[in-house]
């Protein structure tokens, strides 16, 4: 049987030589100073003896943290293993089985928390070249500008000291809105020809945007990463039409068995009256349970590599933001009114928009982290713990720095989003997570998952 050497290349393109030097350190447990001269040293042997699949893994990990390697067959007179002082501790950490007492820290819940490393004026550079760029090519360019902005963002968002990656080639994404456009075009001159056409085109739309969800959900998980490992998105088209068309459907559905009797028993006028109000409360009703179902459609869907994401959030926690919001709405509402009749008129705005952003933040922070606490990976785990007061300063200062500016702020403000939820969000690892993103990534390449096929575009209307 053959067996394989690690032989360091030094740095992984496009990543510098500190920062793979910082995660040579921490793979190999060494200080800077030992790290150092044993980095410096491309071209010697890290391990050897390994089997290919041993080999494989001990690579994407190193890959992970911004080291490149090789592997290359050894001889059978090379098959004993190459002492190594820096990869000693780690390989036989890798390939030997760990203690009692080992096992039980690596098993030890670990809290990791996100980073986000972004600037603002960094990040206007890039957005200003992005907006004059796709209004001097008529909006071609867009494509590359989502690609660099995800690349943007991804790249500075670090969990456990490792950033994501974003890899999509921007010219699928050009062919997909391409195709979005031609239809919304087609769309558009159906509707002024024949009422039937724009009803058929209208149908078509319905018909095809299922699989238009799941295309465009697959393909940006596709080409998101975290450790060298890509995420996939395993939803079918069925799924998406039962959680986007046939769940809101529903609703209108019931509203209208609802109203059938009211036309025998209330006049033409009395219905134009009751029939918004069957549609507030039913729509309304179904809300909760229809946001639920899309949601475990999308999260449940995912995977990291092949391991797939957990979603438990139930349809009664969404029921429950939901009240609650209603409630401190109608509360606003009620105090506005109340002061507009005894006080002055004004008032009712001076109330009722502030209350209004208020119970905005409070849904928003309220679904994020019923969201996120209800996604696992394995025995690995999402915690969020989003404030509604730092998330209505974040949300109201944006706002008015934006208007104030004419836009111009509005990088800062994204900036500032992204920082507010890496902040606010964390993970909880149980494990040993590179062993698991080496093992992933050998899963991954023997699926093939990694490579597209000719309809590997994104479609977005």
């Amino acid at each position: 049987m053959p067996t394989y050497k690690i032989i360091l290349l030094g740095a992984a393109p496009g990543v510098s030589d500190i920062q793979a030097q910082a995660g040579f350190a921490k793979i190999f447990k060494l200080t800077p100073e030992q790290a150092a001269p044993m980095f410096a040293k491309t071209g010697r042997v890290l391990k050897s003896g390994l089997t290919s699949e041993q080999a494989t893994a001990y690579i994407g990990k190193l890959a992970a943290v911004g080291v490149a390697c090789e592997m290359r067959e050894e001889s059978p007179q090379q098959a004993e293993p190459v002492a190594s002082p820096a990869a000693e501790s780690t390989a036989a950490a890798n390939t030997e089985q760990p203690t009692a007492e080992q096992s039980a820290v690596a098993s030890k819940p670990r809290p990791v928390a996100f980073v986000f490393n972004g600037n603002g004026f960094e990040y206007f550079k890039i957005w200003i070249v992005n907006i004059l760029l796709s209004i001097v090519t008529l909006g071609i360019y867009s494509a590359w500008a989502k690609v660099r902005n995800k690349q943007y963002f991804y790249g500075n968002t670090y969990l456990d000291d490792v950033s994501f990656s974003y890899t999509a080639n921007p010219v699928k994404i050009l062919i997909g809105r391409i195709i979005a456009l031609v239809f919304l075009i087609v769309y558009s001159v159906s509707g002024q020809l024949s009422i039937i056409a724009s009803g058929v085109m209208g149908i078509l739309l319905m018909v095809f945007m299922p699989w238009v969800i799941c295309k465009s959900l697959r393909f940006n998980a596709r080409y998101s990463s975290y450790r060298n490992v890509p995420f996939a998105f395993n939803g079918k088209v069925w799924g998406a039409a039962c959680a986007f068309i046939f769940w809101p459907m529903l609703g209108f559905l019931v509203v209208g068995l609802l109203a059938a009797p009211g036309w025998i028993f209330f006049d033409t006028i009395q219905m134009i009256f009751i029939l918004p109000i069957l549609m507030v409360v039913v729509l309304f009703g179904l809300f909760p349970l229809v946001f639920c179902k899309q949601k475990h459609f999308i999260y449940g869907n995912h995977s990291f590599g092949t391991s797939p994401f957990r979603f438990s959030a139930t349809a009664g926690s969404y029921y429950l933001a939901f009240l609650l919001g209603i409630g401190m709405l109608a509360l606003f509402a009620g105090v506005g009114f109340l002061l507009a009749t005894t006080v002055n008129p004004a008032l009712f705005q001076l109330v009722f928009v502030p209350g209004y952003l208020v119970v905005l933040a409070f849904a928003m922070v309220r679904i994020a982290n019923i969201n996120y606490n209800a996604i696992t990976l394995n025995d690995h785990a999402l915690r969020a713990n989003w404030k509604l007061g730092p998330y209505l300063w974040l949300m109201v200062s944006n706002t008015l720095l934006i208007v104030l500016t004419l836009g111009l702020f509005i990088p800062w403000a994204k900036v500032r989003t992204a920082r507010f939820k890496a902040e606010y969000t964390s993970a909880v690892f149980v494990g040993d997570m590179d062993a698991m993103a080496a093992d992933e990534q050998v899963k991954v390449n023997a699926l093939g998952e990694s490579v597209g096929d000719l309809f590997d575009i994104e479609i977005g209307f």
